[in-house]
């Protein structure tokens, strides 16, 4: 009967860890240019002046649910963010397009389109500091978060990036020419995928200009499971906001 108990006030307690999260936001959509209809949820508190915003990307196969289970959330509204977070094409009550999983982690014409529309969707909200916008990333959110880290072309000043892969970013990118990142926390597992993520990390890390940070953490989780299984990583995340953005 007491280990009932406890069960039941573990999952009552992550439940109303979700329930307030989503709370404090809205259902919103934008359309990419090349016309899918993206669904997001959008949450910010009330200020007397813009605000910096933050934007959430989650890993492939997810959706932006992915992030309501994390403290992070919250603690980023607390202290004075935006916070926009987006379900990719194909993923969660965003709209379909045709192609596959694999082709959308690699194809520039797909996947960074619908950042470009939730940058410009920020934007064009007169209670955002347009200047101000940085990024978390999980996988393929990283990838696009190091994408936006590397071109003027998405008005992004400082990201998060948890478990990204060069290959893929390099891909996603679209550019023949190598690429440089600016004002870059990178983040893996130690042991995630054989040591590849940490490696990787390392690699974006040594192409990153002006303020940088890497983040190796113990075990094998990806994404945003490293920060469900280190919930004290979000702590750092936000220093780095302070600093960067």
């Amino acid at each position: 009967m007491r280990r009932f108990l406890l069960i039941s006030l573990v999952i009552l307690g992550t439940a109303m860890l979700k329930a307030q999260n989503t709370d404090i936001f809205d259902e919103v959509s934008f359309v990419t240019s090349d016309g899918i209809k993206i669904s997001a949820s959008y949450g910010l508190s009330e200020s007397d002046s813009p605000l910096p915003a933050i934007i959430l990307i989650h890993q492939g196969g997810s959706s932006r649910e992915e992030w309501f289970e994390l403290p992070l959330v919250n603690k980023l509204i607390q202290k004075g963010y935006a916070v926009l977070a987006y379900d990719v094409r194909i993923h969660g009550r965003s709209g379909k397009d045709k192609g596959n999983l694999t082709d959308l982690f690699n194809n520039p014409k797909r996947a960074p389109l619908d950042l470009k529309a939730a940058i410009r969707y920020l934007e064009q909200d007169q209670r955002i500091d347009s200047e101000r916008i940085g990024i978390i990333g999980a996988s393929i959110g990283a990838n696009l978060a190091c994408v936006a880290a590397a071109s003027d072309q998405y008005n992004v000043q400082s990201i998060v990036s948890i478990s990204a892969k060069v290959s893929a970013v390099e891909s996603l990118s679209g550019s023949e020419n190598p690429l440089t990142y600016s004002n870059a926390f990178l983040m893996a597992s130690m042991e995630e995928q054989g040591g590849l993520r940490k490696d990787w990390a390392n690699e974006l890390f040594d192409k990153t200009k002006g303020q940088r940070a890497i983040k190796i953490a113990p075990g094998d989780k990806d994404g945003s499971y490293i920060l469900r299984e280190h919930p004290a990583i979000g702590k750092e995340i936000i220093v780095w906001f302070g600093k960067t953005l």
